[in-house]
């Protein structure tokens, strides 16, 4: 009777130790699970200032440099991560890049010192890999990349500017050429497209036209569709679609006096009878990103404008996508439009208007003040967070963060014959 006695505990205590060693997975790691339950989950377990880091989005082209070795012209396949992108992870969790595959005058990333297509992939794996060992909770980065006609990228296929593909009229080579924007961004680690650019081009002294697909509401909705059905992950999947993001929300293409940023005079009916219904057009065919505009209207910036970016985005449309200022548009309600004091108070101003992430970085990155002062919530994080989460569980960062890194399809003959 002893023995068994003493032998069941040796049992109860085996079986004790090894239900305590055995670790469950947290469900935001368990790709069996919904996404809402697990976006939910990470963001229980999540900071304030790790939720912060989720909605900044700043230059990509400084987070890398391409090393140079032996004989001259001999440029050796190596990289390294800079001092800059492992404080953007270190200090600030960060959870996105803007144009990190960019080269340019502006970015000063030449042939000689940017990314081919096959250094582009090792380069966003190395990335990929810093930002999930080296944040708490193993949260990817996602990158976007300006493709407005063709990643902007050296080594990718080229297609005509928006307003040349307009004059085809022909919305099924513009669901091929999404497709094959699509297939080069993922080959590359990119997961959002900057694009199409759907502003009403009726301002002809307007910089920009050419970015445009012109000023007829009903043939820039059809070509936006067509592109949106071309790269979008709803139509494609999300394991070979990219996030489009269409740009710039609202009445952008008729700016006084023609200059870039500048008031936008209009009325009600003309935004809901031609301005709003190329992105309404876009919203329906599956695109889940919109960007703010630089413009003002009836004297309220539209990167602070509730009205427009929740109760007609949201409440009306149903858009469940995520919205991003433009570059520095955030800090402009403070030193353009001056409806801000500083740069916090912008930062808590658009957030709390329905701006989910700040491209440039520079004004979401004080929040976490804000949230100690009371000006902005905890649910107004969790929200944003969450819009940013749920596209990065539904693209599969989570649980395929990485891509090959050999024989990377970009501008193959396929694809020039597209664009021919």
């Amino acid at each position: 009777m002893k023995n068994a006695i003493r032998g069941g505990l040796i049992v109860s205590v085996i079986v004790l130790v090894c239900a305590c060693s055995t670790e469950i997975a947290p469900v935001y790691k368990d790709a069996s699970q919904p996404v809402e339950a697990r976006v939910k989950d990470l963001l229980s377990r999540m900071t304030p200032k790790e939720k912060i880091g989720q909605l900044i989005c700043p230059f990509g082209w400084p987070m890398y440099e391409k090393i140079s070795a032996g004989k001259e012209g001999n440029v050796l396949d190596s990289i390294a991560i800079t001092d800059n992108y492992r404080q953007f992870i270190d200090s600030l969790g960060g959870g996105m890049l803007w144009g990190a595959f960019r080269a340019d005058p502006w970015t000063r990333k030449t042939l000689e010192t940017g990314l081919n297509p096959t250094l582009a992939a090792k380069t966003y794996n190395l990335l990929q890999r810093y930002s999930i060992e080296h944040t708490r909770l193993g949260i990817p980065i996602i990158l976007a990349e300006e493709a407005p006609h063709g990643h902007m990228a050296i080594g990718t296929t080229v297609f005509p500017t928006s307003i040349g593909l307009a004059a085809t009229w022909d919305t099924e080579t513009m669901e091929e050429v999404g497709r094959v924007i699509a297939s080069e961004l993922r080959a590359q680690g990119g997961h959002i497209s900057y694009g199409p650019v759907i502003d009403l081009a009726r301002e002809p002294r307007w910089s920009r036209v050419e970015e445009t697909y012109g000023e007829d509401v009903y043939l820039t909705s059809q070509m936006a569709s067509g592109m949106i059905n071309g790269t979008g992950p709803k139509n494609n999947g999300f394991d070979k679609g990219v996030i489009s993001t269409l740009k710039h929300f609202i009445a952008y293409g008729i700016p006084e006096g023609g200059h870039n940023g500048n008031p936008s005079y209009i009325g009600k009916r003309d935004l809901y009878e031609n301005f709003f219904p190329t992105f309404k057009a876009a919203i329906d065919a599956g695109a889940l990103s919109i960007m703010t505009s630089y413009n003002a209207i009836d004297g309220e910036p539209t990167t602070g404008n509730k009205e427009l970016l929740t109760d007609l985005l949201r409440g009306q449309w149903g858009f469940e996508g995520f919205v991003v200022s433009d570059l520095y548009s955030v800090d402009g309600l403070a030193n353009d439009h001056h409806v801000a004091a500083d740069r916090r108070e912008a930062g808590e101003m658009a957030l709390k208007a329905g701006v989910d992430v700040d491209l440039g970085a520079s004004c979401f990155s004080r929040l976490e003040q804000s949230l100690q002062e009371g000006r902005i919530s905890r649910k107004d994080l969790d929200i944003a967070a969450g819009r940013v989460l749920r596209l990065k569980f539904a693209l599969g960062l989570f649980d395929n963060p990485y891509i090959p890194e050999e024989d990377v399809q970009v501008r193959t003959q396929q694809n020039k014959a597209v664009a021919r």
